[in-house]
Formats: C-alpha cells, sequence, structure tokens
C-alpha cells in the first residue's frame, strides 16, 4: 500500500510495487488473480481495492490487524486476526509448511516484465519527465535518506518511481490529503535525522505552507526541495481531464510566482530546470549546498500519474495510457 512503501526493499524479488489506483501493474493484476491475500495492518480502502464487489472475487484473504475494528469494515475476510503483528506472523508461521508456485511466480515474472516496460516508456532520456526527475535526484541520495512529500500528482510519482530501500524512509500523509504537509515534516524529518532530506512537491502544495522556508533557513536544515511545477493543480485537473471532458474549474493556477526569487529573499538557495539538459547538473549544485534549496522543475501539466484505476472500477479498467 502506500503507507506500506519503504517496509520492502524495492530491489526484493518478490517486490510487485505499490498496490491500489495508482499501483504499479503487476501489483495490481496479481492482487487480483490471485487465491490468498494476507493483509497485515491494511485498512482495504477503496483507493486500494476499486469497486469492492469485484475485488479479488477468487481470492481468500487472511486481514491481520491490531484495531479489530479494521477487520472486515469494507472487505469480508475468510480469517481475521486481531492483535500485535509480530505475534500473529510468527505463529502464522508455525502453522504452514514451505511450498513453491512455480506457474504462479511464473506469472508474477511475466507481470512484472509488463510492469517494467511501461515505466521504461516514462523515462525518456531527451525529455524532462516526472520519471526521469525522481530517478536523477535518487542518484543523489543514500539509501536512509528521508524522502517527504506533499499531496497530488508528484506523491504518486514518488510512490511509483522512487526506489525505497530501507523502511521509514518514506514520509507521506497518505489518504489524509493534506496539501501543506511536506514542509513541516521535511524539516522534522531533517532535525530528527541530521540527514539532508528531500521534498517532492507541487507548486500547488508548496504554497500552502512555504512560510516554514524561514524555519528551515534559520536552522540551515538539509533540505532540497523539488517543486513539480505544472502551474496546475494536477491531480484534480486529471481527472477533470480523464471523466469530465475536460472541464477544468478552479485547477488552472496561472500564477506568477517565482520560486527561485521567493527562495531567494527567504535567504535559501533557488534554482530552476527547464528542461532535460539542465537536470543533472542542477540536481548536482542542489546537493552540493548544506543548507535549504528549492529546485523549480517545469513539468508538463498534461503529465498523468499512470496506471490508473478508474474511481468505481475493477482491475479489469485499468487505464495504461491516454
Amino acid at each position: 500500500t502506500l503507507m506500506g512503501l519503504s517496509a520492502i526493499d524495492n530491489d526484493n524479488e518478490r517486490f510487485l510495487g505499490m498496490v491500489g489506483m495508482h499501483g504499479h501493474y503487476p501489483a495490481s493484476v496479481g492482487q487480483d488473480e490471485a487465491d490468498l491475500i494476507i493483509a497485515i495492518g491494511a485498512r482495504f480502502s477503496d483507493r486500494a481495492t476499486g469497486d469492492v464487489s469485484k475485488y479479488a472475487k477468487g481470492a481468500r484473504i487472511i486481514h491481520m490487524d491490531i484495531d479489530r475494528a479494521e477487520i472486515d469494515k469494507n472487505i469480508s475476510s475468510d480469517l481475521g486476526i486481531g492483535g500485535d503483528l509480530k505475534e500473529a506472523l510468527t505463529a502464522l508461521i508455525k502453522a504452514v509448511q514451505p511450498a513453491r508456485h512455480p506457474a504462479w511466480n511464473a506469472r508474477l515474472d511475466a507481470l512484472r516484465a509488463i510492469g517494467e516496460e511501461q515505466l521504461e516508456a516514462t523515462l525518456d532520456p531527451k525529455e524532462l519527465t516526472p520519471h526521469s526527475l525522481i530517478w536523477e535526484v535518487a542518484r543523489h541520495t543514500e539509501a536512509d535518506t528521508p524522502v517527504v512529500t506533499d499531496v497530488g500528482q508528484h506523491q504518486m510519482w514518488t510512490a511509483q518511481y522512487y526506489p525505497f530501500h530501507k523502511r521509514r524512509t518514506f514520509i507521506t500523509s497518505g489518504g489524509l490529503g493534506t496539501m501543506g504537509f511536506g514542509m513541516g515534516a521535511a524539516i522534522g524529518a531533517a532535525q530528527a535525522t541530521g540527514k539532508k532530506t528531500v521534498l517532492f512537491t507541487g507548486d500547488g502544495s508548496f504554497g500552502m505552507n512555504l512560510n516554514e522556508l524561514a524555519t528551515a533557513v534559520s536552522q540551515n536544515t538539509p533540505l532540497v526541495i523539488v517543486i513539480m511545477n505544472n502551474n496546475v493543480l494536477g491531480m484534480v485537473r486529471q481527472w477533470q481531464n480523464l471523466f469530465f471532458d475536460k472541464h477544468y474549474s478552479q485547477t488552472t493556477l496561472n500564477r506568477q510566482t517565482d520560486f527561485v526569487k521567493l527562495a531567494e529573499a527567504f535567504g535559501a538557495r533557488g534554482l530552476r530546470i527547464m528542461n532535460r539538459q539542465e537536470l543533472g547538473p542542477v540536481m548536482a549544485e542542489a546537493f552540493a549546498h548544506t543548507g535549504p534549496v528549492v529546485v523549480d522543475v517545469a513539468i508538463d501539466p498534461d503529465a498523468f500519474v499512470l496506471p490508473m484505476l478508474p474511481p468505481g472500477g475493477s482491475f479489469d479498467d485499468i487505464i495504461t495510457e491516454v
């Protein structure tokens, strides 16, 4: 799930990616075709399941959670286990024998290959895309670098593309949808860990709490703020584009804010990236700086977060291209 990202190393051979509305293709289809799903501390929200009447119809479900109110709340389970997950998993492992499933693993490998092909299509070596931006940032980070997001398209792109390797390195507000969450969380993560911290944000979210740049500068916080600037409220605009006949309402900002000058006015370093050629050199400069840096990155307003499960849809309705 979105909230579970970084708990499993992305390089783990069994890692299929994130599930849900903007989940990775192999994770979504694998979940749909599974005959057993063990949900550990997850709540089966509609963003993760789609149409609950069609969710994983062929699967038996074991739902484990310390909060018993979560069990059977959204999806009926075949076995509900309430209690501490470490104790529950230890008991469950003792109760089963190891088994191999070569046919199923081959199916997952095939799905993973399709998913990797889809991801490769978004990693253009010549164009500045959200994927190429996130991968360039990842080149400058360590496995234990805290990565924070605000809310919106940038949040989902980070969840899809950033390679997490160590637990508790992904900090996001999840389903709460709190635009403006990122600045305070990123400052807190950097101060608590002493590590250079990355904040992925959008021009909409950053505008909600940019005043906290004053705090970051006064504390000389080691913070790289990456603004995916498409000059729109991208996630809502994506819905308006795909599901509301491009009736754009209150999502085209057309703000004239110069984030580089804004950063400098607060006493931070301000940098700008307008094309793919500038990406590498500017990011290297940003990570070489010791204090807070704001990097304003121009993103196509029509770049979409894909795959996407339509609201109320099932995994048969996954949108992989537009």
